[in-house]
């Protein structure tokens, strides 16, 4: 059974999850920790009731953190400050703090020993900017750039978070999911292209954030996938008529301005569509919201 089968029968009733959702949340600023954290809250949390998310804070001095506040003390209060205001009692959180400057093999040690099967990074705009993370993966497109030549171009601090994103998401066999926080403070408008086949995957969340009653989710079938596959076009309806219309497909007539993305919170891309965009020259990519970028769990 492939993945557009499986979302199928799940939506038809005919199959639920037989694997809890445990996922790992891993950040350096505890702001973007909260924020993903709530988020990724959402996503999970109506797939089962044994659903787990694990915390994994970086921090540069844990000493230092120490000196300013017990450990147990800031762990008590991360874990009650990042729950969710509602539905507390379907989801377990707890709460890891590191000091590693190699955070990629860290986080996939702690997938590992924690059997996550979602892997979520975030950060905020300091660390690395959404039109960086852009160009980076922009250079990769091209064969005639070396690894060392991309990064080159970016400061070190930024290499460095970029080299451990793309080490994560090729070694990673879980699913991965890159959040770059633009400065979103709610998410009430989503915004999800559809560039390729191969990021059905991602339709597992534009479900999930459908189910959310003051969440409106826009679709873009930007090469038509959706009306050229049967299959895909089933899997789409079947998420709108469970959504209550709060899904909608971008009208192929009309052109994406950059004054309608400036109204969204979040955008949701496959890996392969996220390459895709950032070869494409659009002029509302300037004005793109904070981003979760998706690469499908590998075997």
């Amino acid at each position: 059974m492939d993945y557009v089968d499986m979302l199928l029968n799940r939506l038809d009733g005919e199959m639920e999850s037989k694997v809890p959702a445990h996922a790992l949340v891993c950040f350096s600023h505890p702001e973007t920790g909260r924020k993903l954290s709530r988020m990724v809250s959402e996503v999970i949390l109506s797939r089962t009731e044994k659903s787990l998310i694990t915390l994994l804070y970086f921090t540069p001095n844990i000493n230092r953190l120490m000196e300013e506040e017990p450990i147990d003390i800031l762990q008590s209060k991360m874990l009650t400050d990042f729950k969710p205001n509602s539905e507390k009692s379907k989801i377990t959180m707890r709460l890891f703090i590191r000091e590693s400057a190699d955070w990629d093999s860290e986080i996939r040690k702690i997938a590992d020993e924690q059997n996550c099967n979602l892997v979520f990074v975030g950060f905020n705009p300091y660390e690395i900017k959404l039109v960086d993370a852009e160009k980076y993966i922009r250079l990769k497109n091209d064969l005639s750039i070396t690894e060392t030549a991309a990064l080159a171009q970016f400061e070190e601090h930024e290499a460095d978070i970029l080299k451990n994103i793309s080490s994560l998401f090729d070694r990673n066999r879980n699913a991965t999911c890159l959040f770059l926080d633009n400065g979103v403070k709610e998410i009430n408008q989503v915004f999800i292209p559809v560039l390729c086949k191969a990021d059905v995957h991602i339709f597992s969340f534009l479900y999930q954030a459908a189910l959310k009653e003051k969440v409106h989710v826009m679709v873009w079938d930007a090469v038509g996938i959706l009306l050229s596959d049967p299959r895909m076009q089933k899997l789409y309806q079947q998420i709108v008529k469970k959504s209550d219309g709060r899904v909608q497909l971008w009208d192929a007539n009309k052109k994406i301005e950059k004054e309608f993305m400036e109204t969204q919170d979040l955008l949701i891309i496959g890996l392969e569509g996220w390459r895709k965009l950032a070869a494409t020259p659009l002029n509302w990519k300037k004005s793109l919201p904070s981003a979760l970028i998706i690469k499908n769990t590998t075997t």
